[in-house]
């Protein structure tokens, strides 16, 4: 290049070109910013995250009328609300969202429940309790031919979420109940479901064994040994391996069905000396087309998607009214839903959200009065501190207790268990987790902010 060429002047930009340059971005903003604030675009729920949406702040007559709403407007927690509401709820989130785990995928990134890793520690020999289920309990067939994909394990129809067993995380997690039973002590008892995959009852021990996943009839008795005496522990895996080959976990989601969660609340029953309700005396309800986080999570195969699940749900006979509160457990955030949502197949029409059907999904708290329980059960309340996999599991309590609160401690800022248990007159506390959640930091430190 020479001399003359280094000082060429660039050629003058024009100011329309320039008015042109600034007003382009300008408008693509707030067209955008319009669109998002059209009401008739917005989604109501989430099919990747299985979840309603964060709703508008609509005022009602008492807020109204009260000044409560005003108030809102004017200290800014109204806007803070609609600001959450914009966000969650913009039209074309759910592509994003998909698009985001994709790139995610692409990097090797497939979630909590792995990483540890694809192998993980392994059980201490010589520390097992006594009377741990029986070796040749475990399944002597099945997956067998299937392929791994990702941390999922496919065989024909079926997917199976993996797991990797953390020594840390099953210490943490036993540390943490025993923290829990001495914040309640004297005021409610404490008892701990851990529940097991899919895998442990249907994948034969030496499939299990070839990808090094770690035997769930060994290593939760051995998470149970670390609680102590005020812990009442209760043995969903033997419950669940009784009724091996029936249809207790879905085929193309990661979560057990209604069936499945039955059985570990006979389980509890039993531990908390309570008379079960026949499963037979409920009225049953099916949604069909049901396909979860395991057919999308493995590039929804064809055997699958032409044999989706079907969702079965029992409706509590006491009552099926649920009051959900969206927050923090306030007031101002409850509204009605159901326990078990009858509409399930219009209201979450997307394949993928039908388990939604249970609870109407994951919220901080909801509340279940029981007006028509029996007399022997007056006054009883519950407390069930869950993940998703409680929400199959919460329609069951409705019938034995007056009194159900379901905290997800994944969501819920109002407060500690002893505060809750206390303003609640809370008299049984349950933790239901799977063992992915069990032992996994992310739900370890949830759960730890939420027992205080």
């Amino acid at each position: 290049m020479n001399q003359t060429d280094k000082h060429t002047p660039r050629p003058a930009v024009s100011d329309k070109a320039k008015v042109l340059g600034l007003l382009i971005p300008v408008a693509v903003l707030c067209i955008g910013f319009l669109v998002g604030l059209c009401f008739f675009f917005r989604p109501t729920e989430s099919e990747t995250e299985k979840r309603e949406l964060t709703k508008f702040p609509w005022p009602t007559w008492e807020t109204l009328t009260s000044g409560e709403y005003v108030d809102d407007f004017l200290s800014g927690k109204l806007t803070d609300q609609i600001s959450l509401w914009y966000a969650d709820t913009f039209p074309g989130r759910e592509g994003l969202i998909k698009a985001y785990h994709g790139v995610q995928s692409l990097f090797g990134i497939r979630g909590e429940q792995f990483q540890q890793g694809d192998v993980g520690d392994v059980v201490p020999d010589g520390q097992m309790p006594s009377g741990p289920v029986d070796e040749l309990d475990r399944p002597t067939n099945g997956g067998e031919g299937g392929e791994k994909v990702g941390g999922y394990y496919l065989s024909g129809d079926t997917a199976y979420e993996l797991y990797a067993y953390s020594e840390s995380g099953a210490r943490t997690y036993a540390s943490l109940m025993n923290r829990a039973a001495a914040a309640v002590a004297g005021k409610a008892e404490v008892y701990d479901l851990i529940v097991p995959l899919h895998y442990s009852f249907a994948l034969s021990a030496d499939v299990q064994d070839s990808m090094s996943l770690p035997d769930a009839g060994k290593f939760i008795p051995y998470m149970y040994s670390g609680m102590n005496g005020e812990v009442n522990t209760v043995d969903v895996y033997s419950a669940l391996m009784a009724h091996k080959n029936e249809y207790i976990y879905f085929r193309a989601d990661h979560h057990w069905t209604a069936t499945g969660a039955y059985y570990a609340y006979e389980a509890y029953c039993k531990k908390a000396s309570i008379t079960p309700t026949p499963l037979s005396s409920y009225e049953k309800l099916s949604f069909g087309g049901f396909l979860g986080t395991l057919y999308s999570k493995t590039g929804q195969p064809a055997a699958m998607g032409n044999n989706p699940d079907t969702v079965e749900a029992y409706i509590p006979k006491g009552t099926n009214d649920e009051y959900i509160y969206d927050v923090n457990g306030g007031d101002r955030t409850r509204y009605r839903g159901g326990v078990v949502r009858r509409d399930t197949d219009s209201f979450y029409a997307a394949a993928a959200s039908k388990y939604n059907c249970f609870l109407m999904g994951d919220h901080p708290l909801i509340e279940i009065h029981n007006e028509n329980i029996s007399a022997d059960r007056k006054g009883t309340t519950v407390l069930l501190v869950k993940e998703s996999f409680g929400n199959a599991f919460a329609p069951f309590l409705v019938d034995s207790y007056e009194y159900v609160y379901v905290v997800d401690y994944r969501y819920y800022k109002g407060g500690t268990l002893s505060q809750l248990v206390a303003d609640k007159g809370v008299d049984d506390v349950i933790f239901l987790n799977n063992v992915v959640a069990a032992t996994g930091n992310a739900r370890l430190s949830e759960l730890e902010d939420f027992i205080g």
